[in-house]
């Protein structure tokens, strides 16, 4: 890899993070449950750990409602088998899109 390759790469880093968006307890507790719930959490914490070991930011959303999800409650709270670490970062949101109203959207405007 040349010289100008490495600062491409590390350019691009700088834009790089995972979300883990609505993961929470609620959600696995519903009549409908979610499909592979146990092979998707894994999936999620092996991606999780990868980001960590690469040093990529690793940012939860939490979901919240009046009626559901609502903040505080046993139900909003992540799923017990997620472990954020606290470097991680924890974002709040009231609407379907977790770029509205919240940090990443901000973040997100800047950077494009």
């Amino acid at each position: 890899m040349e010289a100008t390759d490495n600062v491409a790469a590390t350019k691009n880093q700088q834009h790089i993070a995972l979300l883990v968006i609505d993961v929470q307890q609620g959600l696995f507790e519903k009549s409908t449950p979610i499909y592979k719930a146990d092979e998707l959490l894994e999936n999620i914490n092996t991606l999780v750990d990868r980001a960590h070991l690469s040093g990529v930011p690793v940012i939860y959303v939490q979901h919240s409602a009046a009626k559901h999800l609502v903040k505080g409650s046993a139900e909003w709270q992540l799923h017990p088998q997620l472990q954020p670490q606290h470097k991680d970062y924890i974002i709040h949101k009231q609407h379907g899109n977790a770029f509205e109203d919240t940090p990443l959207g901000i973040s997100h405007k800047l950077r494009v």
